[in-house]
């Protein structure tokens, strides 16, 4: 009979480096954009003088967020994350171009803001109180009963 242990081992082999392979695969870096992407000179070609609001929608489309207690002021937010596998991804960049305008509905200012510029806030856990009464799951089950009227409404 035929030994058949190179052919095992062949196919070992091309398994062993296909798994190898495959763990490498999955511990590459995924980046992803997210938001707006702002062109290269973008803020330079808003500066220039009398641009209105019609024309930044043309630009940069529409804001991802307008000022909930001023109109005319727009948030076009970017971002982006790198993450490995399934970890977390990790923000490595994130740019707000914040954009004002006046009652003509032209650019009164520029700012951005950077990643640099956020600030990390901390939840808390605490619940608030309510007034009352905890009932069991007994007490809710049985607590109904007899409640409910039965003759004619």
């Amino acid at each position: 009979m035929q030994d058949r242990r190179p052919l095992r081992d062949t196919c070992a082999r091309w398994f062993a480096a296909m798994l190898a392979l495959a763990a490498v695969a999955g511990c590459t870096v995924k980046e992803s954009q997210h938001g707006h992407q702002m062109p290269q000179g973008i803020v330079a070609a808003l500066q220039e003088p009398n641009v209105t609001q019609d024309q930044v929608v043309r630009m940069l489309g529409t804001p991802s967020s307008e000022s909930a207690f001023d109109a005319g002021t727009w948030y076009y937010i970017s971002e982006v994350q790198q993450g490995v596998a399934f970890f977390q991804p990790d923000v490595v960049e994130r740019s707000v171009l914040i954009l004002r305008f006046d009652a003509t509905r032209r650019i009164d200012s520029i700012s951005t803001l950077s990643k640099e510029d956020g600030a990390e806030v901390t939840l808390v856990s605490r619940e608030t109180p309510t007034e009352g009464h905890r009932l069991s799951l007994l007490e809710q089950l049985i607590g109904n009963i007899g409640r409910f009227n039965t003759g004619p409404s």
